[in-house]
């Protein structure tokens, strides 16, 4: 039989499911599909001191550079994930020139930059961030994403889905 998680966002419970597979007659419980839902924080915000006081989170996960196009169309330029640091600090260091993509390379080329981040998600472990970010990068292709052939993986077999709410 396979394990069941539930998780919750916004107010709905939402299902993942392990399901187990036979392998030289032995039952092992293999995650054959990784499915997260995700939502990201409810606007975009000016990428400007200011703006990170009252809106970027303290908190690790998954955040986005991102501007507009001529049809006010969101063009992601760069998906970072805070790990070590928090979502407020990455972007804070990134503003002040000491982490890349650096604000005076960013603004140089894009002078109206906004941030948001995933507010929500049924990501648990570390491993399963390190996913939704593979899967991110490999779904927008930011310009600002150097190593985008070999970005953070958890290595874990299996695919990756993820719903965005």
């Amino acid at each position: 039989m396979g394990t069941f998680y539930d998780f919750k966002i916004g107010g709905n419970y939402l299902a993942l499911a392990s399901v187990p597979k036979g392998k030289g007659g032995v039952m092992e419980n293999q995650l054959t599909l990784r499915t997260y839902h995700i939502r990201n924080s409810e606007k975009c915000y000016r990428f400007r001191p200011e703006a990170l006081i009252n809106h970027a989170p303290y908190k690790k996960g998954i955040y986005e550079i991102v501007t507009f196009d001529d049809k006010q169309k969101p063009v992601v330029l760069y998906i970072g994930a805070a790990f070590e640091e928090t979502i407020h600090d990455c972007l804070e260091a990134h503003l002040e020139n000491k982490k890349a993509p650096m604000a005076k390379d960013l603004f140089s080329q894009y002078p109206n930059l906004y941030f948001d981040f995933i507010d929500e998600w049924n990501a648990v472990t570390e491993e399963d961030v390190k996913d939704v970010y593979w899967w991110l990068v490999k779904k927008y292709n930011p310009t600002f994403n150097f190593d985008k052939s070999e970005p953070i993986h958890s290595g874990r077999p299996g695919d990756i889905d993820v719903v965005e709410l």
